[in-house]
């Protein structure tokens, strides 16, 4: 990064038009040359401080276009806690609500089999739903259940699938989970009403109960323009 002070005061200034919200992620940022004029700095150093602050993902660049500032992420999800996409979604203030794709029960595959200790002979039941805030597309998932006993998802459209589960006798306790990045999978950015160049950030969950058995396996692709992942880690301390 920069040890020039004419980059650093550059920087500084595009950061202090963005609070004062004189720039916008809807409007391109000035030119090269224009930011050069008001500061009296060399292109170069503008040039560096915009490609700084792409690498620092506070600016984006997007392809005969320009340079914008890069919008917030509307939702925030804490990866220390089970909570479901419902509280995600009510936390900002939005109405959570779901379009149900399709609901079966299903023979598993292999993979289902072991992931969810399940015999040849048993059925799942398969969700596919969009989970929406304020009507817009904000996740898909594919839940997988280790029950072939229907769940009355119609009935509670804003209701978490944890939430029904609890009530229809499935205690869920704790998730195992691992996040994935997806540029582009063509069935789901689609259904996710996705720009051309957005991505998808896959977050695989497996649900155990109180007795450590698998009850749920969860796949949950997100728009990655609509939400971030947030975790604390602590350092590992090494034993005496």
């Amino acid at each position: 990064m920069s040890v020039s002070m004419d980059v650093v005061n550059c920087k500084n200034w595009i950061l202090k038009n963005i609070e004062t919200g004189y720039f916008s992620h809807n409007e391109p940022l000035p030119s090269f040359y224009e930011v050069s004029r008001t500061l009296d700095i060399s292109t170069d150093d503008v040039e560096k401080a915009f490609h700084e602050l792409v690498t620092e993902q506070l600016l984006c660049e997007r392809f005969q276009q320009g340079y914008f500032v890069k919008e917030e992420h509307l939702f925030d999800l804490p990866m220390n806690e089970l909570i479901s996409i419902t509280e995600m979604i009510v936390s900002k203030g939005k109405t959570p609500g779901t379009i149900i794709i399709s609901q079966d029960n299903e023979w598993p595959t292999f993979d289902d089999m072991r992931l969810l200790h399940m015999e040849e002979a048993e059925e799942i039941h398969v969700v596919e739903r969009i989970r929406t805030a304020d009507e817009d597309h904000v996740v898909y998932c594919l839940d997988k259940l280790k029950s072939n006993k229907p769940l009355d998802l119609h009935s509670a459209n804003q209701s978490s699938l944890l939430e029904i589960l609890n009530q229809n006798g499935h205690q869920l306790e704790y998730a195992i989970s691992e996040i994935e990045s997806i540029g582009y999978e063509p069935y789901i950015s689609s259904v996710l009403q996705c720009e051309p160049n957005e991505s998808l950030l896959l977050f695989k969950q497996i649900h155990y109960n109180a007795q450590d058995e698998p009850i749920l396996y969860s796949l949950n692709y997100f728009k990655s323009s609509y939400v971030k992942f947030r975790i604390k880690r602590k350092i590992k301390k090494e034993s005496k």
